[in-house]
């Protein structure tokens, strides 16, 4: 019983510290206006959202969340938002391929050290992984996905999906303005589409592991297992 205290002790205190981050974030909810026309390589539908107008100064991490509405788009691998890239610019876009072309700040880190990824569900018939995603399922593949680049191929590379009710967070690799800043997001949709139609957060502070990644997180690294494992032993005598 003590060595599961100790155990249950140190994943709460992980759990609450990240929790305590995280409350102590300011995160604004933002809307999103679809451009006209469209870009990339099948057909990417490109949403604008002005940062300026928040109201918060500067940004550490931006977080988007699928609807989970499972309507639109396609099952399997491709269930959810396909995000197709995302992009910070002082250039304001009125067309998708404006919006393609218009310079981007140099703030983001899509290696898994700075992307952040909870794969959604999957609908039948359920692929071994969601598209985009690398051997493990539970990280971005930077180089398929090319997250920088509005360059996705239909069912193909280019792109991420995020399944029904995943999310995505990007953590910047410095706090960013929000003075004369908008945000771009594409979606790999053709015409007309799936809709942008789940959450999209900027915070002040860097996103954190939900509560089951962390458990998965701290599994993956023994952590929780090791316990276990020494918990038996010391019942069974070994």
């Amino acid at each position: 019983m003590k060595i599961r205290s100790t155990a249950f002790s140190i994943a709460t205190a992980m759990f609450l510290t990240l929790s305590a981050t995280s409350v102590s974030a300011e995160t604004v909810n933002v809307s999103f206006t679809r451009l006209s026309g469209l870009s990339g390589v099948d057909g990417t539908a490109i949403f604008v959202a002005d940062l300026s107008a928040l109201s918060i100064s500067e940004i550490q991490s931006i977080t988007l969340i699928d609807s989970n509405s499972g309507v639109g788009g396609s099952p399997g691998a491709y269930s959810g938002f396909d995000l197709d890239a995302i992009k910070l610019s002082n250039t304001l876009a009125t067309t998708a391929a404006g919006a393609s072309a218009a310079t981007g700040l140099n703030v983001f880190n899509f290696s898994p050290s700075g992307t952040l990824f909870t794969p959604g569900t999957q609908r039948p018939t359920a692929a071994p992984k969601l598209n985009g995603t690398d051997a493990s399922g539970l990280n971005v593949d930077a180089s398929f996905a090319t997250l920088s680049q509005f360059d996705a191929i239909w069912f193909g590379a280019g792109s991420v999906t995020l399944g029904d009710g995943g999310r995505i967070s990007f953590n910047l690799t410095s706090p960013t303005s929000t003075a004369g800043l908008y945000l771009y997001v594409g979606e790999v949709s053709g015409d007309p589409g799936e809709a942008l139609a789940g959450s999209l957060l900027v915070s002040t502070q860097p996103a954190v592991p939900e509560p089951s990644s962390l458990l998965m997180l701290l599994a993956g690294a023994g952590v929780l297992g090791g316990f276990i494992r020494k918990q038996r032993s010391v019942q069974t005598g070994a």
